[in-house]
């Protein structure tokens, strides 16, 4: 009995043994299979994903290239030159079309003047008269301008200027309006790099001030006493910071005529201001945006003019 029970326990240990043995074999290939799986996914998964990326730039890249393409509309070579070469041909220095622009002057003249008159006998030739006049002047003028762009290189202004004088000789003073005024300005030519700008001009001049010749001999006026029609031409220079001008002009004073001015012994009776012309030059000197110095020198000249008097 002990002989056979001790069989079945060693042959139920070799069972056992066996069992576990086969158990441990198997496992590992559940392993390995779970494993190859797992990882047959994973290749799958990275495929899919690779298959999948590469659509969103493919996307993107045809949007970019559609919003590149020519579209209908759009501007091609040739029209911006086109339009380039006409912005250029646009640019003056004058004020643009319908544009106003208005600013303030104040200019301040000191004048002094010696003056023979001396007056012979018509019949004797002899000397009748002999007189030095002396005149020193301070005048000041504020002037309020308005400009208007009629075109982009035509420019229309009007000037009115108020005038205060005083005479240090007779101690005399006079304050009021001076002589309306009116100009046009002409650019011919365009704005070019290497070419100095050339502006053409005319003006007109009233005589709404106190003329000279109708107010007492020993008064002051704030008006020159007639119309008068100029023109005349001005260029400039830019050497930063420094800008150099000059101006011509020529102006035609329109005779004067009716006019009863006791003068000594004769009356005025007529006045013929004639031609006359001016040269003037100068610089203008920017410190910065806001201040500048200017500096001008004005020739004028007088071609003729005629006093008509009569004896009373």
């Amino acid at each position: 009995m002990n002989n056979q029970w001790m069989n079945v326990s060693v042959l139920a240990l070799s069972l056992s043994a066996i069992s576990t043995t086969l158990y441990a074999e198997d496992q590992p290939e559940v392993v390995n299979t779970e494993q190859t799986q797992i990882g047959e996914s994973t290749t799958q998964s990275t495929q899919a994903v690779a298959e999948v990326t590469p659509t969103a730039p493919t996307n993107d890249a045809s949007e970019a290239a559609n919003a590149l393409q020519k579209q209908e509309g759009d501007a091609t070579k040739e029209t911006n030159l086109q339009e380039v070469f006409t912005s250029n041909e646009r640019q003056y220095s004058l004020i643009k079309k319908g544009v106003f622009s208005s600013y303030y002057d104040i200019d301040y003249t000191y004048y002094r003047d010696s003056r023979l008159d001396l007056a012979t006998d018509d019949s004797t030739s002899t000397l009748a008269r002999l007189r030095v006049e002396e005149d020193a002047n301070h005048t000041l003028t504020n002037t309020f301008t308005v400009q208007y762009g009629l075109l982009d290189n035509v420019t229309l202004s009007a000037s009115l200027p108020f005038v205060a004088k005083k005479d240090l000789l007779q101690d005399e003073t006079a304050a009021g309006l001076g002589d309306l005024s009116f100009s046009a300005r002409w650019e011919p030519f365009p704005l070019k790099q290497g070419r100095l700008p050339l502006v053409l001009f005319g003006s007109l001049s009233t005589k709404t001030g106190d003329s000279p010749y109708e107010i007492g001999i020993d008064e002051l006026s704030t008006g020159k006493g007639y119309y008068s029609v100029g023109v005349g031409a001005s260029t400039r220079k830019y050497i930063d910071p420094v800008v150099l001008f000059t101006s011509f002009s020529a102006s035609y004073g329109l005779k004067e005529t009716g006019l009863n001015q006791l003068r000594g012994s004769r009356i005025l009776d007529s006045f013929d201001p004639g031609l006359s012309g001016g040269f003037s030059f100068g610089f203008a000197y920017s410190f910065n945006y806001d201040v500048s110095c200017i500096s001008r020198d004005n020739r004028e000249w007088n071609s003729w003019y005629w006093l008509n008097r009569r004896c009373t």
